[in-house]
């Protein structure tokens, strides 16, 4: 695990060996434990090492046995003492054994096409000393960020925004369709960021710079297959072998590992499959909120899974919020290097804090929700339909009766949840969805925003927010439409970012198990209404 950046020039000669070096050091806390550059007149590759995988031998850059190819690497490839082993029997001479050796000797062997070969989580930069190409790749699912700007011909990278606003050509300026989506999901959602011409690479794509080209391309696209003929033991066992084997791969560590844990569904499954493949060795982290202070605690929770697993379990306590937010809220700003609004990015900050001081590894049920339909939104997206079938005059009733009702100090959520509900019920699935999930709706941002704010978006392209339904292919299946909807932009644009920044700030690595490919693979074959089956979640 660790961070990367880069530049490479058109022309020779052009390379600026302090401001690499300087990009670097934006990111230490990514890798505290060492850093590694390599430079010719084109090109300059930086890293920031945080030790997990080959510890003692396992620097970057690595290079190819006659150094004509280099590489720098932030993540984990789960499949490589296969890829190790393979590599070998093709007569490869390896000398350390890790992980992001095999990805220079993949590239060897397949081209571009190596990327197709790694299992896990990741953002690679490989210079081709001899084509003079660089070549960038993120993970299927955008668990590692991987941003880019691109200058005339020339092309700076970085696994964080902050590496490219310290390059001194580029010129700071608000990308307004940003901003307002900003406004309806709380996130900036990508490939965009709020700054002007800075971009992210969107998970499961390469991009490949040459003669000052740069162009992009899908390698690996989600797709849903749904198999109706096979029963739900079929499932329930495919369903257990794959998430175990998934979870196996993600324990490869040489450096302590835990779990965070909350007793709900996702991450208990997580620490019972670690409890099962290592017994006795499991250290578990949640947080909660001390007596008399607001918010759901889910330490009993917790306590009651981390008893029945007999884990080594901490927990990280809310007694003073106010306080605690107040004293970690300038640090959260730095750690996104742009505008975030979920409010869950606080106890994400507390725990990641907390889990540090015991290990540097830990695993996440993150992803479990967008699978497996656990959010209620994805219930009432498609009750609409339902309750749009009701007698009109008794629809009527019911959305007086809740348009009406007060805000309550203890049951705002979820009165907000019922006015959002009959306001959208009525409109075509994205319409609704996207109402159902935006923190202000199109209208509301219309009272928000100023005047000469519209007139300047207006003058930049589209004022409204793109629907988020609209920019995944249409399923069949309403229910699974929505599942990929949010697999390929809340998850990461939300959740694994504010997983990833978070987590970095304070150098712990964070896994998702859940998001092991060929786990989602296996998982896009059952059929939606085992996933959710009327009220019934998960």
């Amino acid at each position: 695990m660790c961070g990367i950046v880069g530049s490479v020039h058109a022309e020779p000669g052009q390379i600026d060996q302090s401001l690499v070096r300087q990009m670097c050091a934006l990111i230490r806390r990514r890798g505290p434990d060492d850093d590694g550059f390599f430079f010719d007149g084109q090109v300059g590759l930086g890293m920031r090492r945080l030790a997990i995988i080959d510890v003692n031998s396992g620097r970057q850059p690595v290079y190819n046995e006659d150094r004509t190819v280099v590489v720098v690497f932030n993540g984990e490839i789960y499949n490589y003492k296969e890829l190790r082993e393979a590599l070998l029997k093709r007569g490869h001479i390896l000398t350390t054994h890790s992980d992001t050796e095999c990805i220079v000797h993949l590239y060897e062997d397949f081209g571009e096409e190596y990327v197709a070969h790694l299992r896990g989580m990741f953002a690679i930069a490989i210079w081709d000393i001899r084509q003079k190409k660089l070549l960038l790749a993120r993970d299927r699912f955008g668990i590692k960020p991987l941003y880019y700007w691109q200058d005339g011909r020339d092309l700076y990278f970085g696994s964080e925004l902050k590496c490219l606003l310290s390059v001194d050509r580029y010129e700071r300026q608000m990308d307004l369709q940003s901003v307002s989506e900003f406004f309806t999901f709380k996130h900036v959602p990508g490939p965009r960021t709020i700054y002007k011409g800075i971009a992210e690479l969107p998970p499961g794509h390469t991009a490949v710079w040459r003669n000052g080209e740069l162009t992009t391309r899908r390698y690996w696209q989600l797709k849903f297959s749904t198999d109706h003929s096979k029963s739900v033991d079929y499932y329930r066992e495919g369903l257990l072998h794959h998430l175990e084997e998934a979870v196996r791969l993600h324990l490869v560590s040489e450096v302590p590992l835990g779990s965070f844990l909350s007793g709900g569904i996702d991450s208990s499954a997580i620490v019972a499959l670690m409890a099962k493949i290592c017994p006795g060795n499991v250290k578990t982290f949640t947080v909660g909120f001390g007596e008399g202070q607001p918010g759901a605690d889910e330490r009993p929770y917790a306590r009651t899974i981390a008893e029945m697993f007999k884990t080594d379990h901490s927990e990280c306590v809310y007694d003073d919020p106010q306080a605690q937010v107040e004293s970690i809220l300038p640090l959260m700003l730095h750690a996104f290097d742009e505008p975030f609004a979920d409010s869950s990015m606080i106890p994400n900050y507390l725990v990641c804090q907390a889990a540090r001081q015991w290990v540097t590894v830990a695993l996440s049920g993150i992803g479990g929700d967008e699978l497996f339909a656990g959010y209620e939104r994805y219930r009432g997206a498609l009750a609409a339909d339902s309750y749009q079938r009701l007698p009109k005059l008794l629809r009527n009733g019911i959305n007086v009766a809740i348009t009406s009702l007060p805000q309550w100090e203890f049951g705002g959520l979820w009165i907000d949840r019922m006015k959002r509900f009959v306001d959208g019920a009525a409109l075509p699935l994205p319409e609704r969805y996207q109402q159902y999930l935006a923190a202000f709706t199109e209208s509301e941002k219309i009272d928000l925003f100023s005047q000469d704010f519209m007139n300047e978006l207006k003058k930049s392209g589209r004022v409204a927010a793109e629907l988020a339904m609209k920019k995944v292919e249409q399923c069949h299946d309403p229910l699974e439409w929505i599942l990929l909807t949010d697999m390929e932009t809340y998850l990461p644009d939300d959740e694994l970012r504010k997983a990833d920044r978070l987590s970095m700030w304070h150098s712990l690595e964070v896994r998702v198990p859940f998001l092991d490919h060929k786990l989602v693979e296996f998982i896009t074959t059952i059929p939606s209404q085992l996933k959710l089956k009327g009220w019934e979640k998960k």
